[in-house]
Order: structure tokens, then sequence, then C-alpha cells
């Protein structure tokens, strides 16, 4: 199915864009880290401190032990043996600039030391949570139980398929009570969580790996704007 999609879109309530590239390397971790360390610029700054992902319920997703995270004034990455998991520092910057910013971290990283390092497996998951917002007043989903005196208010759907040879994990949480720490008042979010994953090449070329990155991405997009109605589109006053 072919969706006609914005030029530019800056999402509105997300609260991650996480993209995790996989990667294959002969030596020790510790000596890839060393390699990080001295390779990359001073705008980024190392911690080892737990890596936040903006949304609290997804941290069990993205172990914390042994965390090595570099971040600058708009990134922040999470190296972990065979993996680098990328986010937003505290706000999306768009597409474009975040790209550009993976692109930077990896050729700092990617000198004669790293030839050796191949790229297996890319995934690019987005999540957005919408307050006191109904998923089924606003997207192309409609529930039925067989029972039609049954309404819900408070459901969970995932599914998982195929497209182009890549693997698409569409998650949507409706009306989910969250109850805030500080004063223990509760409200309602719902939620729509799209990861995408490629794990179909192998490459040491920084540019392909790029552009399956950016195919990724647009696969991701497309999953997004193919769901959502048109009028809730208007609502969210995005960027062209």
């Amino acid at each position: 199915m072919q969706v006609k999609l914005p030029k530019k879109i800056m999402p509105d309530r997300l609260k991650d864009a996480i993209v995790e590239i996989h990667y294959d390397y002969a030596l020790p971790f510790e000596v890839l880290l060393g390699i990080i360390f001295h390779n990359l610029d001073d705008n980024f700054i190392y911690t080892n401190a737990p890596f936040d992902l903006n949304k609290k319920q997804f941290e069990n997703l993205y172990p914390q032990t042994n965390s090595s995270v570099f971040y600058n004034d708009k990134i922040k990455v999470l190296c972990r043996p065979n993996s680098f998991i990328f986010n937003f520092l505290s706000s999306y910057i768009g597409w474009l600039d975040y790209e550009k910013e993976i692109y930077n971290f990896l050729s700092q990283i990617k000198t004669p030391q790293l030839e050796g390092i191949k790229f297996n497996r890319t995934s690019v998951r987005y999540i957005s949570e919408y307050e006191n917002v109904s998923l089924d007043k606003c997207f192309k989903f409609k529930f039925t139980y067989g029972m039609p005196d049954v309404q819900s208010d408070v459901f969970t759907f995932r599914s998982e398929f195929s497209q182009n040879k890549l693997s698409i994990f569409l998650n949507l949480q409706n009306r989910i009570r969250i109850v805030n720490e500080k004063d223990g008042e509760s409200n309602s979010i719902s939620v729509v969580d799209i990861d995408v994953l490629d794990d179909n090449f192998e490459t040491n070329k920084l540019e392909d790996l790029m552009k399956i990155v950016s195919n990724v991405h647009n696969k991701q997009k497309e999953v997004f704007f193919s769901i959502i109605t048109d009028e809730f589109l208007k609502t969210l006053k995005p960027e062209y």
C-alpha cells in the first residue's frame, strides 16, 4: 500500500525515537569502548549513568548494567556489546538532524582501528503518548468482541507483520492509567509504539548503513500515517 507522506513532519507528543544498530567486532567490548572514547570530539560527554529512555515503562527493554553513554546537546548514545542505541536528549530534533547526529557519531569512531566492524541489524522505534485521548477515535482501528453491547475503553493491541523484507511491530495501548509519583493523581494515556526492523544485511560501509537506516525510518513513518485518521493528523499541526 502506498501512503503519501509529508515532506517534513515533527511528530507530536513523541516520547522516544530509538534507533538501534547492531554490529560484530572481534575485539573485546572494553577495547572498542576505549577506541570510541579516544576518537569522539569534545562535543560528546561520557558517563556511566543509567540511560534514560524518556519513558520509564520501557526501561526494562534496555538493561542498564555495564552501560556506557555518550551524549552531546542533541542526542545520547548507549554503547553496549554488539549494539549502539540512539535517542534524542530532551526533545525531538527532527529526522534530518537526528540522522546527521547518528552519522556524526559513527563517522568519528569508524577509524582504521575499527575497519573490522560489521553492521548487521538496525531498527527504528517511535513511541508517542496521547493524554486523555482514545485511539479508536483518531486511529483507523475498530475493536469488536463479538458482543455488540460490550464497549471497552481500555485495551492493549500488538501486531507483528512483514513488508518489503522488514519486520514491523505495532503496539497500541488505549487509556492506560498512569499515577503521578509526586502527587498521587492519575490520568489516562494512550500509546502508539511502532518499531521497524531490518536484519537482512551485513556491511562495513557507513554510507550503506545510513541508507538502510533511512529506509527503515521511512517505513516506520509510512506505517504511522497509514493508521492515523486525516482529521486527527490535522490537530497535530505538523511542520511540512
